[in-house]
């Protein structure tokens, strides 16, 4: 049987402390890094419409800006809108450059994911930053009220913020003026009638003792009967009065 010497293990628990004590210096800080950068994604968020008055069916931008924005790798922009009076416009809504921005509709809501790329770093700066610019129209006159209802943020190390109703704004919509009818200028020309042929007076029917005088002058017969009467009253004339002599 072998004899320990009391004085050992005091020796043999100095060492393992020392080891320990070791090892948390060495692996310590490392073990921590993750924690110490694992920071949440911040940014303060507003919305801005321009034109904030409209006619319906003009369009009208939606700009959602990001204040104080830190590690910002990606996030969703959702917005909520009246869709009787307020539609997606034709052009796709845009993000920062340097990421990939896509769009998603419903039925009176429009979501706006936006992501960097690769290693690309996160948004950060003290200045501010356009997260997303959204064309949309107006339909219908009326007071519409645009929400970012929702928003979610992730930072490049996947720590995720999530908030509601972050802020809003109101667009104006006139209704399309009707245009009021012109008088007419006294000056213009009044419209012409056009001709019509009018119906000539038919000529009187003919007696049974008119002359025919269809296609034939009759004034020579008129003269040549005149003087036909006169010579034979004459010649009447001279009879009776020889006559007369004779009886004298």
């Amino acid at each position: 049987m072998t004899a320990h010497s009391p004085a050992s293990r005091p020796r043999s628990a100095r060492r393992l402390g020392a080891a320990l004590v070791a090892a948390l210096a060495l692996f310590g800080p490392l073990a921590a890094a993750p924690a110490a950068h694992a920071a949440l994604p911040t940014a303060t968020l507003s919305l801005e419409i321009d034109p904030a008055e409209v006619t319906a069916g003009d369009p009208f931008v939606v700009t959602v800006t990001g204040a104080a924005v830190s590690d910002l790798y990606s996030y969703d922009l959702e917005l909520t809108y009246d869709p009787a009076l307020v539609e997606p416009a034709t052009d796709a809504p845009t993000g920062p450059a340097g990421g990939f921005t896509s769009t998603v509709t419903g039925p009176g809501t429009l979501t706006v994911s936006h992501t960097r790329l690769g290693t690309s770093p996160g948004l950060s700066g003290t200045s501010d930053v356009v997260l997303a610019s959204i064309p949309l129209r107006s339909l219908a006159a009326g007071s519409a009220l645009v929400q970012l209802s929702s928003v979610r943020l992730v930072s490049s190390t996947g720590e995720v913020v999530t908030a509601n109703d972050v802020a809003s704004g109101t667009v104006v919509i006139e209704a399309v003026p009707v245009p009021e009818p012109q008088p007419s200028d006294p000056s213009s020309p009044s419209p012409s009638v056009s001709a019509s042929a009018t119906a000539a007076p038919a000529p009187a029917a003919q007696g049974p003792n008119d002359l025919a005088t269809t296609g034939v002058d009759a004034t020579p017969w008129f003269v040549s009967g005149a003087l036909g009467v006169a010579l034979l009253a004459g010649g009447t004339l001279l009879v009776l009065r020889r006559r007369q002599a004779v009886r004298e």
